[in-house]
């Protein structure tokens, strides 16, 4: 049987609800100025000749969609969004530490999906949870750490289903207690 192990922090490392929420916080008010802007920039040029419902839809409807691209692609850098990078957290895979583009893109997918519908409950899972993963966190098999966090060891990983709310999710979760990282000379 191939058992799967990954990298294990100390709970202090595990970025908590009150940092993940001031990233939020953050990447929100980025995008609000940005919306102010663009908003006060078409008013300003533009002739009132052209400002009808059906251009103000269409501008609102960009400004969505420029939202969906600022959540989704800064998820797929390495260091997240700018409200992580100010907050000093990052994405750490369960299984190699640093993810992959794939495994970036996959958690930004399911975390697009979890914005929409479920993000009261998902975000405030962090408050609940040993490793203070999100839904979206256990669903891609991620955590979120600060900066500076190193491994503590090595775990072995599971894959679970878990029923919630009436979806059925496959999870990955580390299993057992963590093992010290072996260290090897340099001799």
């Amino acid at each position: 049987m191939n058992q799967l192990v990954g990298p294990v922090f100390d709970y202090r490392d595990y970025a908590g609800f009150w940092r993940r929420s001031i990233a939020l916080v953050i990447d929100f008010l980025i995008l609000i100025i940005i919306y102010l802007c663009a908003a006060e920039y078409w008013y300003d040029l533009v002739p009132e000749s052209w400002w009808t419902a059906t251009v103000a839809a269409n501008i609102e409807f960009g400004l969505f969609l420029f939202v969906l691209a600022y959540l989704f692609l800064f998820r797929l850098t390495q260091g997240g969004t700018p409200g992580y990078r100010l907050v000093r957290i990052r994405y750490a895979h369960m299984f190699n530490e640093k993810p992959t583009m794939l495994q970036r893109s996959y958690r930004a997918a399911i975390t697009m999906f979890m914005i929409w519908g479920l993000f009261v409950i998902d975000h405030f899972w962090i408050l609940f949870d040993e490793r203070k993963q999100t839904w979206h966190d256990k669903v891609s098999g991620f955590y979120v750490v600060k900066c500076k966090a190193r491994p503590m060891g090595t775990q072995q990983v599971v894959q679970r289903i878990v029923n919630f709310m009436m979806l059925s999710l496959v999870v990955w979760e580390p299993k057992g207690l963590a093992r010290p990282v072996v260290c090897q000379s340099r001799d």
